[in-house]
């Protein structure tokens, strides 16, 4: 791979000598204009993607996300244009560029007859941005417009993406939280809002919470399988754009208001939604604020299971049975403002701004050290969580994240196109008076615990055990805690881009530059206590139970329905402030500070090769400093516990990272791609903190690892696409990632340098490293078409699908203490092997019907100290049903019901086999229905 970075970057040098040759002979003898403009349909709606050509001068330009477009570096003189979209009729117009000046032209494209006829009000009608944006882009993409998204029954933007060729996601509380883009993890994906890389509101992960975001609030979604040098490099998988929306062309109105049920909770649901647009000041100022509003109500049922191994034999350690109630309220509003101060220089603002509160009871019952030989050594524990009177005696998640931006688009002398941009970021979580109550009964039986569970080892281990009422007096008070918890990451970014139009006609070329400074820093502050010593209420919790553990409970009617906890409301009006607490120092030891500075450039040149080839070539730097600070936790044999800073650690590398790019228009429809990129996942905040947290009691530690290097990939792709006349396209793949340097938490029994004890102990020690390299291959195929090509009467029958295979082989294992087997092979971490969606639908008279399925094969999630404690999600199947009707022209109003996880498909994950159950949730389906109506 070195020699093909020498030789990339000897090529590179030769362009860029040359480039006073490709120039224009006559470039610094006029001044220079340009035409700019915005392509819009003929219901005033932009569209992204257009083609505009001056066939004269053999160059042209592809309008934005936005629909804006400008062809710069023109001498002066009188052209003739040519615009052409997927599925509309090209329009051509003649315009005159006086020298020195830009000219505005504005392009309004009507439906061709022959769409007319077939197309309009079927199958693909809402996808032709997309499919036009796709097709036009230099790299290898996947692209979902709004009004695609619509048509699918997803509430948010993770439920959206798992529809997108080549991503898989994982669920929490039935919503799609964290997106894996071609058998890659969630950790080596990035995911931006308007190219913004946004933070993550979770302390231990850069990944970005998917179900923070409305799917109603995003006009565009974008997925960038090879990322170009302009882009931030941090995107093995690939970069997961979500474009909010933008100023109208004209007034627009949109409303939603709905109402659902879960099955869970019983309760209806609220889905309300609000977006108005318009041009001021002679269409110099743009506005567009958008809201969305959603509450639901709804909940699960859960039971865990943890195993271990003893003299070479898998044992059930652990059981757990859970009652979940979670009422999740998200809300989310955009703000877009531009001005035009003339056709060189406009300035522009977007905001976004998402909250998610959830409010969550948990009801656990625990059958603990089922392993051990004695059942004295055993015990039933039960543990209510919940928070205050002011949270609805819920634990509280609030999860905030926020992007501003400021930028400029200015045409410097018709010839060089600058823009510009500033922009704030936020993320956090907060859980303020968090709240857990347990209670412990010990085996006093004689009996082990273990003899009453049957299936061990299977989909669903029980006990047939009764547990008994609050009143036995075996029950003590075994753990009352009250915690703050905030986590918060900040980002400020600045980026400085300029485009510099070389030469024109067959063998045109472009130049590209620029740098981006990013400054991030990130916090986890936690205050937990401890209050079962100092409480004491005459065991009135004994008269305050609640039965949990709900009838129906999904994943058996052999668990304990029933069951009784303390109440959620006699948690939450503890009065904490009248004892004084124990500082938990375990949980605070988590706390932490970490600083980031990347600062990075990139050269960009486009060198057309003639009508049909054009290829790219780019070299990004970033280069990456860290700083970071945590505590250590030391408990000693004595138990006795301290806390101290671990002082600051720093670091910093520098990445280089090649591209080369090749598009081959066989014709108008078939589009032929190749690229070799190189990308890099930077590690988790949390594994990099500079601590050691060590139990000696119970011979625990977990161990930070400041040393960590970068995941790199080389990445190898090639793919062939061709768009249908009629709407639509069929598209095959193929792709190779050589990644080194993954990133895996290794476990092990034994002892580690790193903790300052001497002797021979068995800690259970975890600790981030560095563990293999792997190869990583894959195919992609996508077919999306109406059936009008059978016969005319069946164009309101349309599919829509598509299949992803991937294979891995890791390599150059660095494991320090696990040892692999003869023969043994360790899977990629977070790669599922096949992932696959399909949707048929019928869509006609305003009536649209749209069945769709969702699978993803198992995956290596997490790794255990042997391969039989290898942790795997399991495969999903998702069945989701989606009706619309909609009427009107000028006051358009739409309908809509639908029903998701129609398959009652539960988060499962299991360990080492298939069979051996680690947790499974089931949610049960859900209901939405409601009206939309836009003017």
């Amino acid at each position: 791979m070195k020699q093909i970075k020498r030789v990339f970057l000897s090529l590179l040098i030769l362009l860029m000598a040359g480039l006073p040759l490709l120039a224009d002979e006559n470039v610094n003898e006029t001044k220079q204009g340009a035409i700019r403009g915005r392509i819009v349909d003929n219901t005033q709606q932009t569209l992204p993607g257009a083609t505009v050509y001056i066939e004269s001068l053999h160059t042209g330009a592809i309008s934005d996300v936005n629909g804006f477009y400008t062809l710069a570096n023109l001498a002066a003189g009188t052209y003739r244009v040519k615009v052409s979209y997927v599925g509309y009729s090209p329009a051509e117009f003649t315009i005159t560029v006086p020298e020195g000046k830009t000219v505005e032209r504005d392009v309004t494209l009507n439906e061709g007859i022959e769409l007319q006829e077939v197309v309009v009000g079927g199958a693909f009608t809402g996808q032709r941005r997309a499919l036009s944006s796709q097709k036009n882009a230099m790299g290898i993409s996947n692209v979902v417009s709004a009004d695609q998204v619509g048509k699918f029954p997803d509430s948010n933007i993770g439920d959206a993406l798992k529809r997108i060729s080549g991503i898989n996601v994982q669920y929490d509380q039935g919503e799609a939280r964290f997106g894996q883009v071609r058998g890659t993890s969630a950790d080596l994906s990035s995911v931006t809002i308007n190219g913004n890389r946004i933070p993550s509101a979770e302390g231990d992960t850069r990944n970005v919470q998917l179900d923070l975001i409305p799917a109603d609030m995003v006009q565009t979604i974008e997925v960038s399988k090879v990322v170009t040098a302009d882009m931030d490099g941090d995107a093995i998988g690939g970069s997961i754009n979500l474009i909010t929306k933008n100023t109208p062309y004209r007034r627009i109105f949109n409303a939603t208001a709905g109402s659902g049920y879960n099955a869970v909770s019983k309760k209806a649901q609220v889905n309300l939604g609000l977006t108005y647009g318009d041009r001021f000041l002679n269409d110099k100022l743009g506005l567009m604020i958008s809201g969305s509003y959603q509450y639901a109500p709804g909940g699960s049922d859960n039971a865990e299971f943890e195993y271990d191994v003893d003299d070479d034999q898998v044992v059930l350690k652990e059981a757990q049975v859970r009652q979940y109630y979670v009422t999740r309220e998200r809300q989310s509003y955009s703000l877009a403002l531009d001005y035009e101060f003339n056709a060189d220089h406009k300035i522009s603002f977007k905001g976004m701004y998402n909250r998610r509160n959830d409010w969550e009871n948990r009801y656990r019952a625990v059958y603990k050290d089922l392993d051990e030989s004695d059942p004295a050594e055993q015990s039933i524990e039960l543990q209510t969580k919940g928070g205050a009177n002011d949270t609805k005696n819920a634990r509280l998640e609030r999860q905030q994240t926020m992007d501003f931006t400021l930028d400029g688009e200015h045409n410097l002398g018709g010839r060089v196109l600058m823009d510009w941009a500033a922009s704030y970021s936020r993320a956090s979580e907060d859980r303020p008076n968090e709240r857990y109550f347990g209670l412990k009964m010990d085996n006093n039986t004689g009996s082990n615990l273990l003899s009453t569970f049957h299936g061990v080892g299977g989909r669903t281990p029980y006990s047939t055990l009764a547990i008994p009422a609050l009143s036995d007096e075996a029950w003590e008070l075994d753990e009352l805690t009250n915690s703050d918890q905030s986590i918060y990451e900040n980002e400020w970014k600045f980026r400085l881009n300029f485009e510099l139009p070389l030469a024109k006609g067959l063998f045109g070329n472009t130049l590209r530059f620029g740098g981006k400074y990013t400054n991030k820093t990130k916090d986890r502050e936690t205050e937990w206590y401890k209050y079962d010593e100092a409480f004491d209420d005459n065991d009135a919790w004994r008269n305050n139970g609640a039965a949990q553990i709900r009838s129906g409970f999904m994943v058996g009617d052999f668990y304990p329905e029933g069951t009784q906890f303390v109440s959620k409301e006699y948690l939450g009006g503890i009065n904490f402030g009248s004892m004084e607490g124990e500082p938990d120092n375990e949980e605070m030891s988590g706390n932490y500070h970490a600083n980031e500075q990347i600062t990075s450039a990139y050269l960009r040149f486009d060198q057309k090769l003639g009508r049909k080839l054009n290829l790219m070539l780019g070299l990004r730097m970033e280069h990456t400093a860290l700083d970071y600070r945590g505590l250590n936790w030391v408990v000693d044999e004595e138990e006795e516990e301290s806390l101290a800073p671990t002082g600051n650690r720093k670091n910093n590398y520098t990445n280089w990272l090649p591209s080369v790019l090749l598009k081959y228009d066989v014709n108008d429809d078939f589009k032929l791609r190749a690229s070799f990129t190189e990308t890099l996942s930077r590690p988790k905040y949390a594994a990099l903190i500079p601590s050691v947290n060590y139990n000696s009691a119970d011979e625990e530690a977990t161990i930070g690892n400041p040393d960590l290097k970068p995941t790199t990939s080389y990445n190898f792709d090639l793919s062939a696409e061709y768009y249908f006349k009629s709407i639509g396209l069929v598209s095959l793949g193929f792709f190779y990632k050589s990644v080194n340097d993954v990133i895996v938490d290794e476990a092990w029994q034994g002892m580690a340098p790193e903790i300052p004890i001497s002797g021979t102990y068995e800690y259970d020690i975890t600790k981030p490293i560095n563990a293999y390299d792997a190869n990583l291959y894959g195919i992609e195929a996508a077919y999306q078409r109406d059936f009008s090509f059978i016969a005319p009467a069946l164009k309101c029958l349309g599919f829509y699908g598509n299949y992803t295979y991937t294979a891995n082989k890791t390599k150059n294992h660095h494991f320090e203490h696990r040892v692999l087997e003869e023969g043994e092979e360790i899977d990629m971490i977070g790669s599922p092997e096949h992932t696959a969606n399909a949707s048929l639908f019928f869509e006609k008279w305003g009536f649209n019907l749209r069945l769709s399925y969702n699978f993803a094969s198992a995956f290596v999630d997490e790794m255990g100290e042997v391969a039989q404690l290898d942790r795997y999600y399991d495969k999903v199947n998702y069945l989701d049903l989606n009706a619309t009707y909609t009427f009107g022209k000028r006051f358009k109003t739409t309908i809509y019901a639908d029903v998701t996880n129609l398959l009652n498909q539960p988060l499962r994950y299991y360990q080492g086999t298939k069979d051996r159950t680690m947790q499974v949730e089931y949610y049960g389906a859900r209901f939405n229905a409601g009206i939309k109506v836009s003017f």
